[in-house]
């Protein structure tokens, strides 16, 4: 939007004031009342936000977030992030600063947000604004131009209010620079230790007691799947087609209306040699490669097995398959590669050819000539798609009637003793995770089967080879097992715990003993654990041959002199680390021109930020807020 704020919406407080413009998610109604609520969701300052504002904010939020989680998110973890406080939060500061702005005198004009629609693209025609377009957009989105333009001065005050706000923050001293500059470019050592579990399994033994306490407390994770038993009646398409029997001149029609379909375009099977030379390669190598591929070519042509000499001399991949690329249509290969190959005769060896690769000795295998296939080289699968493509409307036909005849009949089982024919599946008890092969495999089946009741009759359900219908003949609720039932598994988990317990409690012993001021070679020693070094890590560029996990950077750099020892261990894969300070060293090398001023840039920018944040902090401190009670967290 406003590139203002488009450059700080690494902020959250930026974020929460920025509104997308987005056709597809604006319908901002301005003023009270709307969806006929006669009560406002919240109350800023005596300005009412609608709770169709707040639903419209909510479902953008919603669905940003779930777009990070790759789809939908539960409701569970919608109110763990507690989505609807973030919204409830954004819509008060948006209003906060709509009104410090007002209270500014700031205003938007009819020219700013003329300009401001003028300028998106999405009511553009070859990059000019389309008056037509921008009416029939919003036509669309069921909006008028009067609500759509109010809603956009609401968005402009606010990034406005937000830049007058940083307007107050345009410098940052030298020495503000230097301490970033050295922050973020400092060295860190580290000495440490790693304390696994492993190391103390064999000396675990099980004390039975201790072993059905701990069960007592650590049984839900041996909690079974809840578990169906359900009889139901497939439909298979594949089942139905396998029935139905074609005459040759469906087939024959078919082939004649779609011989489009089964056209091929001519394609070729060529092997080749490459000597590597990139475009930006010194001439001498371009030279030595060029050299090289002319004594190749020479070979080539003189008889020597092909296959062979790209096994030796090629520097692709396919050298290990002798340069075979097997067969290829035009516009797969780089041009002049494609053009080479294509303008060749069965068997020949070409010239050397250039491309962005290196050099090139191609011999083409085999030409396989375009056309249209046969009647008789396609007839199966013409076959295969008439059959299929009826047995999907005669599957739902079959099981639309079946259907009819259970509800006429009052019970699956009673249509049953009507209809013995019908082909009836009963199971026995099975989890989600752990399906009979076949269609009861299918998610769409898995999602019925783990929703109805003891004794629910379905409707039709939809899955990949069909249709069915099904009745729960029984359910096992999820359920503890038994010690005995588990033993094995039991054992081995209540070994790893009290390892893990073991090892953490090694690991703040050594942390203990270094407090002492006990050396960290010698407190290893005592223990039999391994010293160990990172050597000097960059915060953002830990050194590449350093075994200290990642996750543990961060907390190296938090180390100081007076503090340089982690105060717990830390875990990583179940293992237990712990970290000592060795050395902090400044940067070596002084900051240039041109960090110096993308580090002043950063740090304006961030003080811009803090300054909105604390202006909103107190404007939010000292207004009036009322939530509706339906909006409160219970």
């Amino acid at each position: 939007m406003l590139a203002f704020l488009r450059k700080r919406a690494q902020s959250l407080v930026i974020q929460a004031i920025v509104v997308v413009i987005a056709l597809v998610f604006i319908f901002w109604g301005v003023g009270t009342n709307m969806m006929n609520k006669q009560e406002a969701a919240i109350i800023v300052n005596g300005e009412e936000i609608s709770f169709q504002n707040y639903q419209q904010a909510y479902d953008r939020a919603y669905a940003r977030i779930g777009e990070q989680f790759g789809g939908t998110i539960p409701k569970a973890l919608a109110d763990n992030l507690d989505i609807r406080g973030q919204v409830i939060n954004q819509l008060i500061q948006e209003a906060l600063l709509r009104q410090g702005g007002q209270a500014m005198g700031l205003r938007v004009s009819a020219r700013e947000i003329q300009d401001e629609i003028e300028s998106m693209v999405q009511f553009q025609d070859n990059g000019a604004f389309d008056l037509q377009r921008y009416q029939s957009l919003l036509a669309a989105n069921r909006l008028s131009p009067k609500k759509y333009e109010q809603s956009l001065r609401h968005d402009l005050l606010d990034a406005k209010t937000a830049q007058s706000l940083s307007s107050f923050v345009t410098s940052v001293s030298d020495g503000e620079i230097e301490d970033l500059y050295n922050l973020e470019n400092e060295t860190v050592s580290v000495a440490y230790t790693v304390v696994a579990p492993d190391r103390y399994l064999a000396g675990i033994e099980i004390d039975e007691e201790a072993l059905k306490q701990w069960y007592d407390e650590a049984g839900d994770r041996y909690k079974t799947e809840a578990a169906v038993k359900l009889t139901y009646l497939p439909f298979s398409f594949t089942e139905t087609a396998a029935k139905i029997s074609l005459d040759d001149e469906e087939i024959s029609a078919y082939y004649d209306q779609h011989q489009t379909q089964y056209q091929t375009v001519e394609s070729r099977n060529a092997r080749h040699i490459l000597l590597k030379a990139a475009p930006d390669a010194d001439e001498a190598i371009h030279q030595q490669q060029r050299s090289l591929a002319e004594e190749v070519l020479t070979k080539a042509r003189a008889g020597e097995d092909f296959a062979a000499l790209a096994s030796e001399y090629s520097d692709d991949a396919t050298a290990e398959s002798g340069g075979e690329l097997g067969f290829f249509n035009r516009g797969q290969m780089i041009k002049p590669f494609e053009d080479a190959v294509f303008a060749m005769q069965e068997g020949e060896i070409s010239d050397i050819v250039q491309t962005d690769f290196g050099y090139h000795i191609i011999k083409l295998v085999a030409v396989r000539p375009g056309g249209v296939r046969t009647l008789d080289e396609v007839r199966e699968e013409i076959s295969a798609k008439l059959r299929l493509d009826k047995a999907r409307s005669l599957a739902f036909q079959q099981a639309g009637t079946v259907y009819e005849q259970i509800i006429g009949a009052g019970s699956l089982d009673a249509s049953l003793q009507d209809h013995p024919e019908t082909n009836v599946i009963t199971t026995d008890f099975f989890s989600r995770s752990a399906p009979p092969e076949g269609m009861t495999a299918d998610p769409n089946f898995l999602d019925v089967a783990f929703s109805l009741k003891e004794g629910e009759l379905s409707s039709l359900i939809e899955v990949d080879d069909g249709y069915a219908i099904m009745a729960i003949d029984d359910i096992r609720e999820p359920r503890v097992p038994e010690l005995e039932q588990v033993r094995q598994q039991a054992e081995q988990d209540f070994r790893r715990q009290q390892a893990a317990d073991k090892a953490r409690s090694v690991a703040r012993q050594v942390i203990e003993k270094l407090g002492t001021g006990t050396s960290f070679a010698d407190v290893t020693a005592e223990s039999n654990l391994t010293l160990e070094n990172s050597g000097p890590m960059k915060k953002n560029e830990p050194a590449p041959s350093s075994p200290l996990p990642q996750q543990l950077v961060q907390e190296a750099f938090r180390l100081t002199r007076a503090e340089p020892v982690t105060t717990e261990p830390r875990m990583v894969d179940d293992d237990f680390y712990v970290l000592q300070l060795e050395e902090r060293k400044a940067p070596e090398e002084p900051i240039s021109d041109a960090d110096r001023q993308r580090y002043r840039e950063l740090l304006i920018e961030f003080k811009q930020q803090q300054l909105v944040e604390a202006w909103l902090e107190s404007r939010q401190n000292q207004a009036k807020i009322s939530i509706h009670q339906s909006l409160r967290r219970s």
